[in-house]
């Protein structure tokens, strides 16, 4: 089902908000769950496992709610190549009013860190 371009702008921003504030808590929930099965030891194998356990569900959930948004991205990038590659669904417009709802302002940004710099 093909969204109209506000339609879709809001949707990604709605979505992109929610992925901010999801994937800045990947390592604080990775976190909690080595302490509760009692993980002490940082670089231990099993610290990898629930932290890729914990992004494959997260990533799940939001391709989920994408669809049920109808179709709404997190990721400028996947949008800038589908339109690059001449697939249907988005004009120059579309991707005008879709892009500033997908970009974080850089002063909300943490810069060169990475959340994921403090799991493991």
């Amino acid at each position: 089902m093909a969204m109209g371009p506000i339609r879709a702008a809001i949707s990604d921003g709605v979505l992109t908000f929610v992925w901010m504030f999801c994937a800045s808590s990947v390592g604080v929930v990775a976190f909690l769950i080595e302490s509760a099965i009692g993980v002490i030891d940082r670089g231990h194998w099993l610290s990898y496992v629930i932290l890729t356990a914990v992004l494959f569900l997260i990533i799940l959930v939001f391709n989920e709610l994408a669809d049920a948004l109808g179709g709404a991205s997190f990721n400028p990038a996947g949008n800038a190549c589908m339109y690059t590659a001449g697939l249907p669904g988005d004009t120059l417009l579309s991707m005008a009013l879709r892009f500033p709802a997908q970009i974080s302002p850089q002063q909300y940004s943490n810069g060169d860190e990475s959340p994921l710099e403090y799991v493991s």
